[in-house]
């Protein structure tokens, strides 16, 4: 039932932003991921995202973020952490000052599980952030859910060279009086290159409000084991 219920989620989703695509303009993220494992119930998590509002480089927003990941056991995992964004104006001519930064501190719970050959991924995140513009900061609580599925096409389960599908929808809410932020709805053709590192190239489609912008991406994920005993 999950797996049906899952699916129409997808569907309802691409539907609904498809209809809401209103522009033709194409920018481009480039992502690396980590997760340094050093423990049976503990690892490392990093991430480095530079977003840029056109297909060469133009910035438009730098993010880093950390955090510590308790194992619970498989298929549960437990998040706590802190980012670190800086948005930038879609114009250099808008002085510096305009440029808008936000500190985060962000926690987590991941749910997995498998459905034949699909992998699904349940993520639910609760932001707390600090956001500053013009020495001007606003505190705001958000929301986001995450659901993602992953499909192995030449072996039967995700494992080195395996080439893979993703897809994935999460929509952002505002724990204010206007609670929808924005929804994004993406999907990727991958590669396992090894049992700690896949490389990703996908395109999202990011709503803000009423209006939809495209995004070319290319992601690079690095998971190393460290323990002695796995």
């Amino acid at each position: 039932m999950r797996t049906y219920i899952s699916i129409l989620f997808f569907i309802f989703s691409s539907c609904q932003l498809h209809a809401q695509l209103n522009t033709d303009d194409l920018g481009s993220w480039g992502m690396l991921f980590n997760q340094t494992r050093f423990h049976n119930k503990w690892s490392l998590h990093s991430e480095v995202q530079f977003r840029s509002y056109e297909i060469q480089p133009n910035t438009e927003q730098l993010l880093l973020r950390g955090g510590l990941n308790y194992h619970h056991r498989p298929g549960i995992l437990f998040t706590a952490g802190y980012g670190w964004i800086t948005n930038y104006p879609n114009d250099e001519k808008i002085l510096k000052h305009q440029v808008v930064d936000e500190n985060r501190i962000w926690e987590q719970l991941i749910l997995k599980n498998t459905s034949g050959r699909v992998y699904f991924e349940h993520r639910y995140r609760f932001e707390q952030r600090w956001i500053t513009s013009a020495s001007t900061t606003n505190y705001r609580n958000r929301l986001r859910y995450l659901l993602r599925m992953t499909i192995p096409l030449n072996h039967k389960e995700v494992k080195k060279n395996t080439l893979f599908v993703g897809f994935y929808n999460e929509v952002f809410i505002n724990l204010t009086n206007t609670p929808f932020d924005r929804n994004r709805l993406y999907g990727a053709l991958g590669y396992q290159v090894n049992t700690s590192t896949n490389i990703q190239l996908g395109y999202l489609l990011q709503t803000v409000g009423t209006k939809s912008k495209q995004y070319l991406q290319l992601g690079l994920t690095f998971n190393p084991d460290l323990r002695k005993e796995k």
